[in-house]
């Protein structure tokens, strides 16, 4: 009886997949025909659920595969917007499971950094009240800022090992080292500039080589001495070149000669970074400077290499002003935006003019961008102390910008403390990423609300986390 009972359910379970898969398809081709996005989302959410409720590491892989590789295809129309929806979503069903499970089995639920989210908050609460904002435009304000939050939350809490975090890791690594070939198909294909392909784009071209030449060197000092991680260190510095970023090569000394520091109890190889980086920084100075056109003075590919015209061309891009007077430079803007919430008083001055106030938004109604030049007369040079001060206030941005400085003073901790070399190199990387977010997002561009900088971050924190557990 028991046999036959067993039988059946397995006939019934067999016929439910065979009709599940039917009835999917049918669904799927008919919004394939009428072009019906939202059916297809509804379809893969479904799928993607039964994913995340039988596996950990598939989710996080599918996130963290699917920003890079589809965000450019979504800005040239070749893929509908609605597939940036996916990574959000797992992000949200992975917290909630996770969630879920440890309070069934009444384990603490780790929620790092939430008196840090809290506090924000509370100030976006007063801003709200103290601006007469939408709360609509409040919660996609936040939305945008704490989508990836989730999944660095959600792999604190979720079950995984030493093995898992590491096929993670190798991912990242790959989605890392495809840039390469992928910047290098956008040059034939498209050009030098920031036109995107892959990971090749806008203001991506000049955080992104950062990061990686920040982990390439952590590794190369402290777990293997390969040339492979030189070899791909000036790759990407050809990375920036490629996406004509200008930025990258004020910011690399920077970047380095703080890692260089983080590196001072450890005296000799202190002394090795800092001739390999000024090495580094060197060649990266003289093919910039005579590779990309506006920092040489003929303006053309293989100018004359000339330190004081990029210096000069550098101020004069960032304090310039339109002929109307409209701020478009990152100085002239962060000089506008200061002084506007200082005539506001004390009250505007911490809290800003209100969440949303200069958002970008899919929802026309809610899409306010237009703001920016409009009513508060920036052209061109939002960063994230501008973007986020207009619309929370200096207060705002004070408190937000505190969750990655406490990500970024854990992993200082952990990469003193960690034996392994691999993680210990990891640990160290982590720095560089954490330094790197926090100081160009407050002071280059508005990353914390990039899809791919974002996730990336915040899954590498996660893991970081996750991997101090084990101590």
């Amino acid at each position: 009886m028991a046999n036959l009972l067993s039988l059946n359910i397995n006939r019934i379970s067999r016929s439910g997949v065979i009709s599940f898969i039917l009835l999917g398809s049918i669904i799927l081709s008919y919004a394939i025909v009428y072009q019906n996005y939202n059916i297809i989302l509804l379809l893969a959410s479904v799928f993607l659920v039964s994913i995340m409720l039988r596996s950990n590491v598939i989710p996080i892989s599918i996130i963290l595969l699917t920003i890079p590789f589809s965000d450019w295809a979504v800005e040239y129309n070749l893929l509908p917007p609605q597939i940036m929806w996916f990574p959000e979503l797992l992000s949200l069903l992975l917290f909630v499971k996770a969630v879920v499970n440890r309070v069934i089995l009444k384990q603490r639920i780790n929620l790092f950094g939430i008196r840090v989210v809290l506090g924000f908050l509370g100030v976006i609460f007063v801003s709200l009240i103290y601006n007469g904002s939408s709360i609509v435009s409040a919660l996609l304000f936040l939305r945008l800022l704490f989508r990836y939050y989730l999944l660095f939350l959600a792999i604190l809490n979720l079950d995984l090992d030493e093995r898992s975090m590491r096929l993670l890791n190798n991912i990242l690594i790959f989605i890392f080292v495809a840039q390469l070939p992928l910047s290098v198909v956008k040059l034939f294909v498209i050009g030098q500039g920031e036109s995107s392909l892959g990971l090749s784009s806008h203001s991506v071209s000049t955080i992104f080589p950062l990061i990686a030449i920040a982990f390439l060197f952590s590794f190369y000092f402290l777990y293997k001495r390969k040339l492979i991680y030189i070899l791909l260190t000036l790759g990407f510095v050809g990375f920036s070149i490629i996406g004509g970023k200008r930025a990258f090569i004020f910011f690399l000394p920077v970047v380095l000669l703080y890692l260089a520091w983080s590196l001072k109890d450890k005296i000799k190889i202190s002394f090795r970074f800092l001739v390999l980086g000024i090495l580094i920084i060197s060649i990266s100075l003289y093919f910039v400077s005579r590779l990309i056109p506006t920092l040489n003075p003929e303006r053309r590919i293989w100018g004359e290499f000339d330190p004081m015209h990029m210096i000069n061309y550098a101020y004069t891009y960032s304090t310039q002003r339109t002929e109307s007077g409209m701020a478009a430079g990152r100085i002239s803007a962060t000089m506008s935006v200061f002084n506007m919430l200082r005539e506001r008083g004390l009250y505007g001055f911490s809290f800003g003019f209100g969440p949303g106030c200069i958002m970008k938004s899919a929802f026309r109604a809610f899409d306010k961008r237009e703001a920016l030049e409009t009513r508060f007369g920036v052209a061109y040079g939002t960063n994230g102390l501008n973007w986020l001060g207009l619309q929370v206030g200096y207060l705002g941005v004070f408190i937000y910008f505190l969750l990655f400085y406490l990500i970024l003073r854990k992993s200082v901790r952990y990469f003193k403390k960690e034996a392994d070399p691999y993680w210990s190199s990891f640990g160290f990387g982590m720095v560089g990423f954490s330094f790197t977010m926090l100081f160009l997002s407050l002071f280059y561009g508005t990353f914390f609300s990039h899809d791919a900088i974002s996730a990336f971050y915040f899954c590498s924190a996660g893991i970081l986390m996750k991997r101090t557990e084990m101590f």
